[in-house]
């Protein structure tokens, strides 16, 4: 009996086993026909001019969309000189420092494939929305940018409220089932309500697949609504809002935006009506909506993280590539090492990027389709200033330094590599990805002097070593050691120390010091930041505790209602108007409507900034011209600073107003601080030529 059961089942183990083989070869051939379908969307396809597969391996797609985006790597022929950037961050404070979550570790890198897709979808929409528009500006399509993924964190942070405060609502979503076809769709009259709906829907699963995840990683314990946002916020695109509609208040923006352009054209040939720039941005939000899609496809497909196989030994007998190419670092002198300490900070480093491929069988029969696989395989290049490389290095180290044993050294390098890249395409994509191209956009990034920082530690500082805080950075233009920052852990600014994002910052950890804030100038983040900021004010008056918090954001029109401080700014800027004019007689012939667009953006930030300025201990008015900036894509162009084209506000919060300080000798520190050194930076650079 023995026998002729093992005889017996000798064959079903063989049928079985070609059973499995036959089921994987059907999944692979299903993934990569679903995947040929998006990389056509993407362009990035094959070139059989089917927008199939240009081979049967998945790393020759990967080829030809380095292939596609190397485009960009070509434009940035020429290096640029780094930037002079001090880096006061200390061991000691960053030691103190305790962020909102942990850092992320080795194996969390954001897939870099993923990332260049994401590029290319947002560049796509951005190439769409200015040339639709012409006159249009980058600046615009990056407040909606921002805007519109704000409001999507704020109705995801509103939904786990409810949850907590009423959970029967979450009950009504777990039993609700989503719906196809005609039942999908929504009639006239209740369309927008049923559009709203749906997308609440959307978010509803997100949250539900969050807390499944938590509760299956911290056992059977309910996570707060903090932990869950912020679980929530790896499951959507961390830059691309998932769902956006036209009633949205970014959307309205807008449209206001697109209509005040036009205005400001003053062509009567090129008019356009609201109708048309709703038509424009109905479908901006169509197209965002089918990126966020093709996206999130790419990362089911090549998985979250980058795959370096760290502490995993290679099967040589194993089908496909699981570990994605690395990111090589190269620099003017032709040697690669990252550690060189003679390699100088004024210097450019190259971020190369290509896949790692498996050779076929065809491949290493024949030279000439080796030949062609070379060609294909394209590297996608970034650049850097050397001193940026650096900083960042000391930021990745010190925020590691307690780091497993296991990874040696080499490996650390090879993660640092691929979090710089990361983090540079990222950027990039929050500018709407043409900064790699021609360098614009990126405005929205930019940072005070080092100098003001020093002028806020002088007045403010709770002691001579106090450093105060950032609320609104990231790693490229970080000054101070606690930083607030867009993509906060366990996304990409976790691997550079940040502590988190400011919207969320705890009111019990609220410590004594000074915050300085200098948030994008976008109409709907300097709201939230208005309303943040009044609430921990009240927070800290209860808790006595002596916080100041020192804003700078562009000056607005101030209405009657608000402070002394703000009337006596206004005049002075309704003075220095009347002087320039009486010296350009020549400019009164201008047309009035040539600051539409700007009335329009300050007419949407005007609420936020009367409610500072209505509760401001003091307020200083920069002129333009006379101060300037640090630019916000200081890491990858020639030159760093640049002059304020608009006029500027220092707004200064404080929870005990009984702490007085000289306001004249402040008032002129902070001029002198806040001077623009774009000329001086011109000259020094006629000089070395």
């Amino acid at each position: 009996m023995p026998k002729s059961s093992g005889s017996s089942s000798g064959p079903p183990k063989k049928k079985k086993r070609k059973l499995d083989k036959k089921q994987s070869n059907k999944k692979k051939s299903s993934s990569q026909s679903e995947l040929s379908t998006v990389c056509n969307i993407t362009g990035i396809g094959g070139g059989d001019g089917q927008g199939g597969l240009a081979g049967d391996n998945i790393d020759d797609i990967w080829g030809n969309e380095l292939d596609c985006l190397n485009e960009l790597a070509t434009a940035q022929a020429g290096g640029s000189p780094s930037a002079n950037i001090k880096d006061t961050t200390s061991a000691e404070e960053s030691q103190s420092l305790t962020p909102q979550n942990p850092p992320p570790t080795l194996k969390e890198i954001p897939n870099l494939r993923v990332e260049l897709a994401r590029h290319l979808q947002v560049e796509t929409l951005s190439i769409f929305l200015l040339q639709a528009c012409p006159g249009l500006r980058m600046p615009t399509f990056e407040r909606w940018l921002m805007d519109s993924k704000l409001e999507e964190s704020d109705r995801v942070q509103s939904i786990a409220e409810n949850w907590v405060t009423d959970p029967s609502s979450k009950l009504h979503f777990k039993n609700q089932k989503k719906k196809y076809g005609r039942a999908a769709q929504h009639s006239e009259e209740n369309a927008t309500q049923g559009r709203e709906d749906a997308r609440r829907m959307k978010e509803s699963r997100i949250l539900l697949d969050a807390e499944k995840s938590t509760i299956h990683s911290e056992g059977n314990k309910l996570s707060d609504v903090d932990r869950l946002v912020m679980k929530a916020r790896t499951l959507i695109d961390p830059v691309l809002p998932g769902n956006p509609l036209e009633s949205d208040p970014s959307s309205t923006r807008l449209v206001d935006e697109i209509v005040a352009n036009k205005l400001k054209l003053n062509k009567s040939d090129e008019t356009i009506t609201k109708e048309q720039a709703e038509q424009i941005v109905s479908e901006l939000l169509s197209r965002c909506s089918e990126s966020v899609k093709e996206i999130q496809q790419l990362q089911n497909r090549f998985g979250t993280y980058q795959q370096f196989g760290f502490g995993k030994k290679r099967n040589k007998n194993s089908s496909g590539s699981s570990t994605s190419g690395l990111v090589r670092a190269e620099w003017p002198s032709g040697d690669s090492t990252t550690t060189k300490k003679s390699s100088p900070d004024d210097s450019v480093c190259s971020l190369s990027y290509i896949t790692t491929k498996k050779k076929s069988a065809s491949a290493s029969a024949s030279s000439d389709n080796k030949d062609e696989a070379q060609k294909k395989t394209k590297p996608f290049i970034v650049k850097v200033n050397g001193q940026h490389y650096h900083k960042l290095r000391h930021l990745f180290d010190k925020t590691y330094m307690s780091t497993d044993s296991s990874v040696t050294k080499d490996q650390m390098t090879h993660a640092f590599h691929a979090a710089l890249f990361a983090i540079i395409i990222r950027y990039s994509t929050l500018a709407g990805a043409q900064q790699l191209n021609d360098l614009r956009g990126g405005g929205m990034q930019g940072a005070i002097h080092d100098t003001v920082f020093d002028c806020f530690t002088k007045w403010f500082g709770t002691s001579p070593h106090s450093s105060g805080t950032e609320c609104f950075a990231s790693p490229f233009n970080a000054n101070i050691a606690h930083y607030y920052s867009a993509f906060p852990s366990p996304d990409i600014d976790g691997f550079f120390g940040s502590q988190g994002d400011f919207f969320r910052l705890d009111a019990k950890t609220l410590r004594p010091g000074w915050y300085e804030a200098n948030p994008p100038f976008s109409p709907g983040v300097m709201q939230k930041m208005a309303k943040r900021l009044m609430e921990l004010l009240d927070i800290a008056r209860e808790r006595d505790i002596d916080v100041t918090f020192i804003v700078v954001i562009p000056s607005c029109q101030v209405d009657s209602n608000s402070s002394k401080d703000g009337e006596d700014a206004s005049n002075e800027r309704k003075k220095k108007k009347k002087r320039k004019k009486q010296k350009h007689d020549s400019e009164e012939d201008e047309p009035s409507n040539t600051n539409a667009l700007t009335n329009a953006i300050h007419h949407s930030a005007l609420s936020s900034f009367n409610m500072l300025v209505k509760n401001c201990s003091s307020h200083i008015v920069l002129s333009k011209r006379d101060h300037g900036y640090v630019e916000g894509s200081q890491h990858l162009r020639p030159t760093q600073f640049k002059e304020s084209q608009y006029d500027t506000s220092v707004i200064v919060l404080r929870s005990k107003r009984c702490t007085e300080i000289d306001a004249e000798a402040f008032e002129a520190d902070l001029r002198e601080a806040f001077k623009s050194r774009h000329l001086i930076e011109l000259q020094q650079r006629r000089d070395c030529n």
